[in-house]
């Protein structure tokens, strides 16, 4: 079997899409797995080892690096002929016998349910956000209407991003049985660099916040740094592609940040473990539906478990983030809106190097089920099993 794996995000494209694709998919072997995603003028392509699977770009996008997509929409649409011309030359030259389409774009993802039905080709689909459920409505939500259930029905399996989505789409289509949690992955434990002792006593200790802050979090987001910004103590640094100008805009201090901009990938884990805590923040309320805020899994998540570093998260109580965050006792939780029970919390945290140190550990111990090699070996059986029920 060999599965042409279609991501609209692959990198060196910025945001979490792109780093879920490239964890799961390099632990294929080039005659296992093809990668198609969106070329970003600005960006460039990243040349990679032979010994993983081949990434093919295809020019689908007029925004520069990303900035400005929903300005373009009409005209992306119009090309869409041609990338479905140009996704069915790659399944062929490939010799591609399974499609996988994932969400969250439902470009790609349509493009590649039709290259399968039309070829016949069995056809799975992976889902990282809910999409329908996420459209409040407009022609956003009238075309979901028209294209999550085809999508549905004809996938052997739909693959979500956790339990929590699982559940929640179980719940919501309760005659579909074919849910199935496909959880992010990472490739390997960072090894070359040594995280900061963790149970050092400082004058200064760094809370990292990384990511893409929007509607996910950022409310949380403001509330935390808002928080955080009177305890002395604490340098709040932040990792992100969002500029400044924006996050001042969605409401966040940016002059109560160490604000450093985008880290390149090669560097990410050298820049991360120069810290003293990771910080997840998670929406409560904003622009998305409750079914999302309760079962976003922050991609960063996974890059805080395997940092050796402890995890402060603000996260509601009714998140399934949350309640793994509990469950492992891999992170110090404010789970109430509460800005004084944020810098209550995080007090304690920077005046406990016992309780630090038992973070990280369990944190540690939580990223082994994300491993790559297990979750793509899950993939390949799953797929496998549909495909030879389809013969």
């Amino acid at each position: 079997m060999k599965i042409l794996f279609a991501s609209f995000s692959i990198l060196p494209n910025r945001g979490a899409a792109g780093f879920v694709t490239e964890s799961l998919a390099n632990n294929f072997g080039p005659d296992e797995m093809t990668v198609v995603g969106e070329q970003l003028m600005g960006l460039g392509r990243i040349k990679r080892d032979a010994k993983f699977p081949a990434y093919y770009y295809i020019w689908s996008n007029f925004s520069w690096k990303g900035k400005g997509k929903r300005f373009f929409l009409p005209f992306r649409w119009m090309i869409f002929p041609f990338v479905l011309l140009r996704m069915w030359m790659i399944l062929k030259r490939e010799k591609c016998d399974y499609v996988l389409g994932t969400y969250p774009d439902n470009y790609y993802l349509y493009a590649s349910y039709l290259i399968a039905k039309w070829s016949k080709t069995p056809f799975s689909s992976y889902f990282h956000n809910t999409y329908l459920e996420n459209r409040k409505g407009g022609i956003h939500r009238w075309f979901a209407e028209r294209i999550q259930p085809k999508i549905f029905d004809y996938s052997d399996y739909i693959f979500v991003m956790s339990e929590g989505m699982q559940g929640a789409y179980e719940k919501s289509y309760p005659g579909i049985d074919k849910f199935v949690p496909l959880i992010h992955t990472f490739e390997e434990y960072p090894q070359e660099e040594t995280p900061t002792d963790v149970e050092a006593v400082k004058d200064k200790y760094d809370f990292l916040l990384i990511g893409n802050f929007n509607n996910s979090n950022i409310e949380s987001t403001a509330s935390l740094v808002d928080a955080l910004k009177q305890e002395p103590r604490i340098n709040i640094k932040m990792f992100t592609h969002v500029e400044k100008t924006l996050l001042r805009m969605r409401g966040i201090d940016v002059d109560a940040v160490d604000y450093r901009g985008f880290v390149k990938q090669e560097d990410f884990y050298k820049e991360l473990m120069n810290n003293d805590v990771c910080v997840l923040t998670h929406g409560f309320t904003g622009g998305y539906t409750q079914v999302e805020y309760e079962t976003i899994f922050p991609t960063r998540t996974i890059n805080f478990l395997i940092s050796g570093l402890p995890i402060f998260a603000h996260s509601p109580s009714f998140a399934f983030l949350t309640r793994f965050l509990r469950k492992h006792d891999c992170a110090e939780i404010v789970d109430v809106a509460d800005a004084e029970e944020v810098l209550k919390q995080a007090r304690y945290l920077i005046d406990n190097p016992a309780r630090r140190k038992e973070l990280a550990d369990n944190a540690r111990k939580a990223a082994a089920e994300f491993y790559g090699p297990n979750v793509a070996a899950f993939l390949k059986g799953k797929l496998e099993d549909a495909r030879s029920q389809n013969r």
